[in-house]
Parts: C-alpha cells; structure tokens; sequence
C-alpha cells in the first residue's frame, strides 16, 4: 500500500523547488525540508531517517569540497581565471575552454568538487570580462555531467558501480567503453551552446592585467595533496581498501597544517551537504513509503541496456542520480542484470540524466547555489529544461549507440 503522506510530501518538495523563481527559496532548503517533513508525518522514525543517510557519499563530499575551498581562500582559483582568459581572450573561446576543461577534470575530482572549485573561476572571469555569467554556469553543469561519465571517479554514482558492481578493473573498463563517446559528447555539445547563447557571447578580445596567487603556500599545500588524493582513489581500489580513506586522509592533513583552517571550514559548500543529507532522507521516505514501488509498475524492468538506460535517466529526476544508483544496484542483482554492458548503462544513465533537469544531478544544485552564494545568478527550474533538453538528447543518443555497439 502506498503511504499518501510521503506521495503528498514529494509533491510539496518538487513544487518548492520548481517555483524558486517565485518563493527564492533554495532548492537545498526545500529538499531538506522535504526529508524533515516525512520523519514529521511519520512516513519515516527518525532512527530510519538517520540510517538512510550515506556517511561514505557525505565524507566523500565534504572532503573534495575542503580541497576546493582551500584552492579557492589561497587565490589559486582566481589565478587560474585569469589564466584561462589571457590564453583564450575571446569569450566562445572561454566557453569551450570550460566545457571541456571541467569535463575533463571532473574525473580525477568527481562533478561535484569540480563544480564547487569552478563556480568561483566563472564568477572571477564574469568579472574581468564585465559579460553574462550563465552560459559559462551551464557551460560547467553540462561538462561535469558529459565528461564524468567515463571514470569511477567522475561522480559518486559511478563510485557506487564500481564498488558494488563486482566489475574487475573497473577503471580500466570505463575508459576502453566510454571514453571515446564522453569525448565526442563534449565537442559536439560546444556548437549547441553556442547557438543558444549567441547573445551572451560579443565579439569582443580580453588582455587581463597578470595576477599572481595570493598565498602559494597554501595553494601548493593543497594543490599536492590533491594530487596525492587522486593517485591514492586509483591505487587503493586495486588494493582493496575503501577509497574514502585516501581522501579523509589528505583532507585531515590539510587543516592541521594550515593556519587559515577556519576560513577553509567556513567557506566549504555546507548548503550542498545538507541538501544531500536532506535527499537522502526524502528518497527513503518515498522508498518506504510505497511510491517509487507504485511508479515502478509503469516502469519496463531492467532487463536490457536500452531499459537501464532509460529507466535511470527518468528516475534520476525523481530520486536524483546518486539514491537512484545506490537503489538500483540490487535490483539489479535481482534481475541477473549484471553484465558489464548492463553496468555501463546504469552508469551512463544515471549520470548523464544530470543534463535533464536541476535535480537531476547534484552537480547542478551545487553549481547553482555556489554562485548564488558569491552574488551570482542561480539555475532556474523550467530555464535549465529548455537549455538542457537538446543537450541531453545529443548525449543520451551517442552514449546509448556506443554501450550498443561496443559493451561486450
């Protein structure tokens, strides 16, 4: 039987967070509210409450955001703004620049830290170059989402396969099936955004005043042990160790030897944290509260690559990518879909769904509220649909053709 309560909760939630032009709340404070709401109507106790939470997902994220909040107090992100405009000048090229760039380096930092250290880069080149700072905001939410496909590190869902999956070397896997559709993904997305913010780009040539960081001590400290964190998430997985202790490690190391550890602590994406920790309790109180079982009625079970991959592109948008994953993976032991081309689809899916609506990808939220946050301009609900839209249809077309020819 379905619980009407956690129905009417969801409801309440995704209206909240589709009419944020109009109410300004943000979709952080709406999702959490959402979660509060089912423990308050009894759709959940608050022990459940408490155990759906995922402490690895939450530690993971608090620690990638730690090293982005260092790089971002040291003046390392500001620097690199800079860069990126003295060697492109021209703001399509800017554009591409970030599209792929972030698309690129989403995998070693997953989507989500990629967009907590990039937002303040588009902001600071907003500023030198005195434009329009959103199509650079979607420039970034559509290349960590592309790009993050084609590793285990690109997002915490892919993680999550590649944990749970059983797949053997699994990076090793991503790469040789995904990468090369990832990559076309990402230049031929860059011709879509340029058609549809033709009128945000001038054809105008930036020479910016060169800049140094503003504190290199700090900066090296972090930008070292980032890279010591990212050596450790492809060692420590072939040894059998959870990953999350690479980062915990490195990140702890962080504050005890900087001094500025409080301005590092206070400028970390807390507002995303909560949203997670708010998602993961509303997604078991539709989970438990019959909802998703009802909707799945509706839904073709996960018996083919086209199935898994339209089935978590559209509940990623009700349960977000990350629960969704974390859901689907024993259902999918439930139904023997568990070749590697199975995986793969799961993946792809799951991920690049974030290219559909807000919620569809945390990525999103995060992007959008960090901007937000330093007095930029935030996504819209229904405006991020019509910029999305053709992006997503171009990406889900190649990725599926690829996982159809080429997964084993």
């Amino acid at each position: 039987m379905m619980n009407y309560l956690s129905l009417a909760v969801m409801i309440i939630t995704y209206s909240l967070i589709a009419t944020r032009g109009l109410t300004k709340i943000p979709p952080w404070a709406s999702m959490f509210f959402g979660g509060v709401l089912m423990i308050i109507l009894g759709v959940l106790t608050p022990e459940k409450a408490l155990s759906a939470i995922n402490l690895d997902v939450i530690l993971f994220l608090i620690t990638i955001f730690t090293f982005a909040s260092a790089l971002e107090v040291s003046g390392f992100l500001k620097y690199v703004a800079y860069a990126i405009i003295s060697k492109f000048k021209r703001p399509d090229k800017v554009l591409f620049s970030v599209l792929v760039t972030s698309g690129l380096l989403s995998n070693l930092v997953t989507n989500d830290g990629l967009s907590a250290s990039w937002t303040p880069v588009i902001l600071e080149m907003k500023k030198e170059m005195k434009i329009d700072e959103k199509p650079f905001l979607y420039a970034l939410a559509f290349g960590v989402t592309i790009g993050s496909v084609m590793f285990p590190t690109g997002n915490p869902q892919n993680l999550l396969i590649a944990l749970d999956s059983g797949i053997k070397n699994p990076f090793l896997v991503f790469i040789e099936y995904l990468s090369i559709p990832t990559l076309l993904n990402l230049v031929l997305t860059y011709p879509i955004l340029r058609l549809m913010f033709r009128k945000y780009l001038p054809n105008l040539t930036f020479n910016p005043d060169k800049i140094e960081i503003e504190n290199k001590r700090l900066a090296y400290s972090s930008f070292i042990l980032l890279l010591v964190t990212i050596v450790l998430f492809f060692t420590l997985s072939y040894v059998g160790i959870d990953i999350l202790l690479g980062s915990l490690t490195t990140s702890s190391i962080l504050l005890l030897i900087s001094p500025e550890r409080r301005d590092i602590v206070r400028r970390i994406d807390w507002s995303t944290i909560i949203f997670f920790i708010g998602l993961f309790i509303f997604t078991e109180g539709i989970l438990c509260g019959g909802v998703i079982a009802e909707m799945s009625k509706f839904l073709p079970p996960p018996t083919s690559i086209l199935l898994i991959f339209i089935s978590s592109i559209l509940l990623s948008q009700i349960l977000s990518n990350v629960p969704l994953v974390a859901i689907y993976i024993p259902i999918m032991f439930e139904y023997h879909s568990t070749t590697i081309a199975d995986w793969l689809a799961l993946a792809a899916g799951s991920t690049i769904a974030g290219n559909l609506t807000l919620i569809g990808a945390a990525s999103n939220i995060i992007i959008s509220e960090a901007s937000e946050n330093r007095g930029g301009k935030g996504f819209g609900f229904f405006e991020f649909i019509a910029y999305s839209l053709p992006v997503l249809l171009l990406n889900s077309s190649i990725l599926y053709l690829f996982l159809l020819l080429e997964a084993p």
